[in-house]
């Protein structure tokens, strides 16, 4: 077979699966057989027309697949039918972030001229940079949260995070949980707020120490009694909205730090008063997408074979039925939607008890 197929947002709201011969590797890349594709936020926005790129587009980056073929000039020793991850967010290498190794804040990660995306696909061509070799217990389907999960490394990185500090993460959403199963591989404490009680159970599956029903809990009365009258010391902010900004400044202790890790609608505002910055020196910073390191770290995170994250696969569907699992993922109940390439990952999303 020479051909492949690929999902082509043609408009908003508007996605076809087409056809086109599948590419041969040039000096330096790595062809990868996709195997499965996640769907985030940025591709959700995209779907909507919230965001806008340039139509047509190969969305998807959230990815696992194999080796196919690799190019002269590789200098890594991948091999054909090696599972592995994909760092498929373009970088420049050219701007100054991306020359002082903060290429998360690239000035032209969205320019037309460098490839853009294009993971929801049964074939990708990348130069062998972008592909990293995952341990075959992963599983594809787990696999393809390595790239979130990358984020919330460099959410995390944010923090200067120690062991004997105290984390609380307000959403239970998959970012939120992602950021919690970080947390706990590091045997440290954390709390989950959010106001949908099966998410919470979630996050109490995933190990959370304690889990808050904002609904009907007031978040720092309840950390009091978990950590005593100082406070937590570091709060992930995954929710978005000014109440979650507020609650994080009312739970995060003194000499503590909040990052805004959730981008927020046009229009947010908070009132601050700056002398509680300024005597409890506090620190507020946000987390945008990640760095290489990040994604060689959330790698290893993945390697290490103790994140369970399976729980925050929702739904899986094929291909052919891409237009169905853009507009299933928009359900805010779910966590993340992946698009199967082909039967392998369909029968390991039953294989570990999805319906």
């Amino acid at each position: 077979m020479d051909k492949m197929k690929f999902v082509e947002l043609a408009a908003p709201r508007e996605v076809r699966v087409r056809e086109v011969k599948i590419p041969r590797p040039g000096h330096g890349e790595v062809l990868v057989r996709l195997k499965a594709c996640a769907i985030c936020t940025l591709e959700r926005r995209l779907f909507t027309g919230e965001q806008k790129i340039g139509y047509p587009l190969v969305f998807g980056h959230e990815v696992s697949g194999e080796v196919v073929e690799v190019g002269e000039g590789v200098l890594s020793d991948l091999q054909p039918g090696e599972p592995v991850v994909l760092d498929l967010l373009n970088r420049c290498g050219e701007c100054p972030f991306c020359r002082t190794g903060h290429s998360n804040q690239c000035e032209n990660k969205f320019d037309p001229g460098l490839p853009v995306l294009g993971g929801m696909a049964q074939y990708v061509l990348r130069p062998a940079r972008q592909v990293f070799r995952i341990d075959g217990k992963v599983g594809f389907l787990r696999a393809t949260l390595t790239e979130p999960l990358s984020d919330c490394v460099h959410s995390l990185m944010r923090t200067r995070l120690s062991p004997d500090m105290k984390v609380m993460v307000i959403g239970a959403g998959t970012m939120g949980l992602l950021h919690l199963a970080i947390v706990k591989h590091y045997g440290m404490f954390c709390a989950v707020s959010d106001v949908h009680p099966s998410k919470l159970e979630t996050a109490a599956s995933l190990g959370a120490d304690r889990t808050i029903d904002i609904s009907v809990e007031e978040p720092a009365g309840v950390l009091r009694e978990s950590v005593g009258p100082k406070g937590v010391d570091v709060v992930i902010v995954t929710a978005p909205g000014k109440e979650a900004v507020e609650e994080a400044l009312d739970v995060v202790g003194t000499l503590g730090i909040i990052v805004l890790f959730s981008a927020n609608p046009e229009g947010i505002r908070i009132e601050l008063d700056p002398n509680v910055i300024h005597y409890r020196e506090l620190t507020v910073t946000g987390s945008e997408s990640r760095t290489e390191k990040d994604f060689h770290q959330a790698v290893s995170l993945q390697n290490a074979g103790d994140m369970r994250l399976e729980k925050l696969v929702s739904a899986v569907f094929p291909i052919a039925e891409a237009q169905r699992a853009m507009e299933a993922s928009l359900d805010p109940t779910l966590y993340r939607v992946v698009v199967a390439m082909d039967e392998t990952v369909i029968r390991e999303f039953e294989d570990l008890g999805g319906v």
